[in-house]
């Protein structure tokens, strides 16, 4: 079975790298893009297992991403983990109104993390199965 491959769309690149080993210790295969509409276009062309968005992107921020991604047939069950140094109430449902499956702040714990992604992989699987 091939690993299972996770779009990262975040523009620090120490992010990036935390995220990246953090999830490629547990096996999983990671691709990055660096801004909003460089995402988009890795989303539809790799169509990753799940996109791991942050918030505060150049150009297209990732609010309109996440719309982006879930109105496309292409991307639309693509589960998007936002994770995001903005913490407030008006952002949370700001990215829930947008479809995002999941909502994380920074600084995170990388467990916390990683069990969100576990997860939503797990329920898409059960998803497509149905």
């Amino acid at each position: 079975m091939s690993k299972l491959n996770i779009l990262i769309i975040e523009d620090d690149p120490q992010t990036v790298k935390l995220i990246k080993f953090i999830l490629e210790k547990e096996d999983y295969s990671t691709i990055s893009a660096k801004d909003g509409e460089e995402g988009l276009q890795m989303a539809r062309e790799k169509k990753p297992d799940l996109i791991v968005l942050d918030l505060m992107l150049p150009g297209i921020d990732g609010y309109r991403v996440c719309e982006i991604l879930k109105a496309n047939p292409v991307t639309k069950e693509i589960p998007v983990v936002v994770l995001t140094a903005l913490d407030t109430g008006v952002d949370f449902e700001k990215a829930l109104e947008k479809k995002a499956d999941w909502y994380i702040t920074k600084p995170f714990e990388p467990q916390h993390l990683l069990k969100r992604v576990n997860y939503l992989i797990e329920k898409r699987k059960k998803d497509e199965n149905k």
